[in-house]
């Protein structure tokens, strides 16, 4: 199994090298990416309007797990407590989400994290896209984090409501990995499959702190950019 270590070491080379710089306007040149997928990819949309677009239904968010997470302290491991029972090799991939919190939110051992994955789900009851979020315990109001543990409502708007600006930052955007629970996108994809993706992180635009990482993810039906790698 991969250290932490490794991890971050991994995780830091791909932010020097993201999978497509957020630079310059939409380009007909960007293989496998035409103008409508950059426009979603790099936009700065509600991704649930984008999917209700291109897909025609209405689109909902289903929460697939709460996991609250301390930061250990090096390779101890991590002690999460989990709203929903599975198996482990079923499970999140929570090293990943500490290492996500450790390099792009700056958490240190100690750091509270509140891990949710959801499900982006159309009323035919097919899954059009996930999203994983990593978001700082403490440096959001109890009742954000509160309603992220129990309801399905999106961090963006829980954000607005409760009167926290935010900033969002495109880290990266283009062909992602599925990842680990890739299955939940589409039951032919494996975890090294390519998908339509973007990873962005939010600040308060007052203080300019990082409150959250959010990595969304595409089912390959919902673009006509060519069949994932398989």
């Amino acid at each position: 199994m991969t250290s932490r270590a490794a991890r971050l070491d991994d995780r830091q080379h791909a932010r020097r090298r993201p999978e497509r710089p957020a630079s310059g306007g939409a380009s007909d040149a960007v293989p496998g990416l035409g103008r409508v997928e950059q426009l979603v990819l790099r936009g700065d949309g509600l991704t649930t309007t984008s999917l209700e677009i291109l897909t025609g239904e209405r689109i909902d968010v289903v929460v697939d797990g709460n996991w609250p997470v301390i930061v250990p302290d090096g390779d101890e491991p991590r002690q999460p407590v989990s709203s929903l029972a599975f198996a482990e090799e079923d499970g999140p991939d929570l090293d990943g989400y500490v290492t996500a919190a450790v390099t792009d939110l700056g958490a240190r051992p100690g750091t509270r994290l509140l891990v949710r994955e959801v499900l982006l789900r159309g009323t035919s009851g097919r899954v059009h896209g996930g999203a994983e979020v990593v978001a700082l315990h403490d440096a959001l109001p109890p009742a954000v984090v509160t309603a992220l543990a129990t309801t399905a409502q999106p961090i963006g708007r829980l954000l607005r409501d409760h009167e926290v600006p935010v900033l969002r930052e495109l880290h990266r955007w283009g062909f992602l990995a599925a990842g680990p629970r890739a299955d939940r996108l589409d039951a032919d994809l494996r975890p090294t499959s390519r998908v339509l993706g973007r990873t962005y992180l939010m600040r308060s635009a007052g203080s300019g702190r990082p409150l959250a990482t959010l990595t969304e993810r595409f089912c390959p039906h919902v673009f006509a950019a060519g069949p994932a790698d398989r």
